[in-house]
């Protein structure tokens, strides 16, 4: 928990999280933060159909043409200005879109500003593409990051980035480990009963993006599986409601987050927490940057198939992957411990 001396010194601090909630980051960060005494909001311009939650939602999706979204933008963004001290951004975005007006103002007024970069927001297609032979750029078709501008770095106090692969496309940043609320996240024992043609064992993939997360060689993997006569079955959970993933993961026996990008996102945070055996690809130089006893196993393109069969065939192997997983989403993702995190970085100087 956090400390006296720092909960003292932001409770007087007014915190917007703002304007997107990927992979419900901000939502928990503000909802944590208030539950360690800290005046925090969090608000997202369009509501998505997975919705994670946020405090409110300014609807722009229901919202007819671009003069309604705008008024609906200048309105709430005046109100911010005159209510909030901090304004911690997400995905590249502020209150006004490119080119982001409110940042000098918000600069001039003595607000504190936080950018918090998620993906593909900031990932650099061209230096993936020349660097690496495997990334979540080499297949991607939706090509966000052609049309995203980055806001000005200068104008931050603090910039953060959820995984440890964007430190090479934002110099400086801090890496800041992607909050969950434990509480959604049971823990269950590991399954006991050999897998049979009529009770196979569940593998579970949830790609927000197919080419970004390498669909198709689980898909592949998992067919040859099945021709070589093992008893298994893949699940894909694509518009799946938040509040229902929670019994999917329960259910599943392997857990495949993604194979192409070299980090883990929240899904495998959320698979480990719930003691489930998480598959994902996590590139060599990026492991310094976790912990020692970080359960993942990982995979990608060319082994995805070797690792799913060893644990297909090795029920040991899947519960002590499995089992370690909880500790380690506690210790590293709880919501509360990276809302602590956070706080210094919302003073003038952390140090």
């Amino acid at each position: 928990m956090i400390n006296s001396k720092l909960k003292t010194q932001n409770s007087k601090l007014r915190i917007l999280h703002a304007p997107t909630n990927i992979a419900g980051i901000a939502g928990l960060l503000a909802r944590a933060q208030r539950d360690l005494g800290v005046d925090a909001t969090a608000i997202e311009y369009i509501s998505r159909p997975r919705a994670f939650g946020t405090d409110a939602s300014l609807h722009l999706e229901a919202r007819r043409g671009r003069l309604a979204q705008g008024a609906a933008v200048g309105r709430y963004a005046l109100h911010a200005i005159r209510q909030f001290d901090v304004f911690h951004f997400y995905f590249g975005n502020t209150l006004f879109p490119w080119p982001f007006p409110d940042l000098p103002l918000l600069r001039a007024l003595g607000k504190h500003i936080i950018f918090h970069f998620c993906g593909c927001d900031v990932r650099s297609r061209r230096s993936n593409l020349a660097k690496y032979a495997i990334s979540g750029c080499h297949e991607c078709v939706s090509l966000v990051c052609w049309g995203k501008r980055r806001p000005p770095l200068r104008f931050a106090d603090a910039v953060f980035v959820s995984t440890p692969d964007l430190l090479e496309d934002v110099p400086g940043a801090m890496l800041l480990p992607g909050p969950i609320d434990l509480r959604r996240w049971r823990p269950g024992p590991p399954r006991t009963t050999p897998p049979s043609a009529a009770a196979p064992l569940r593998i579970l993939h949830a790609p927000t993006d197919r080419e970004i997360k390498g669909t198709r060689y689980v898909l592949d993997a998992v067919e040859r599986l099945k021709a070589a006569g093992y008893p298994v079955a893949l699940q894909v959970l694509e518009g799946i409601p938040a509040a229902d993933v929670p019994a999917f993961v329960a259910g599943a026996d392997i857990v495949v987050d993604q194979i192409m990008i070299g980090a883990y996102g929240t899904f495998a945070v959320e698979a480990m927490a719930s003691g489930r055996p998480v598959v994902c690809r996590i590139r060599d130089d990026l492991r310094r940057h976790y912990p020692d006893s970080l359960p993942i196993v990982s995979a990608e393109p060319a082994t995805i198939y070797a690792v799913l069969e060893r644990l297909v065939q090795d029920p040991a192997a899947r519960a002590a992957h499995g089992q370690v997983g909880p500790a380690y989403a506690a210790a590293v993702h709880e919501m509360h411990h990276v809302a602590a995190l956070v706080l210094p970085y919302y003073q003038p100087d952390p140090r």
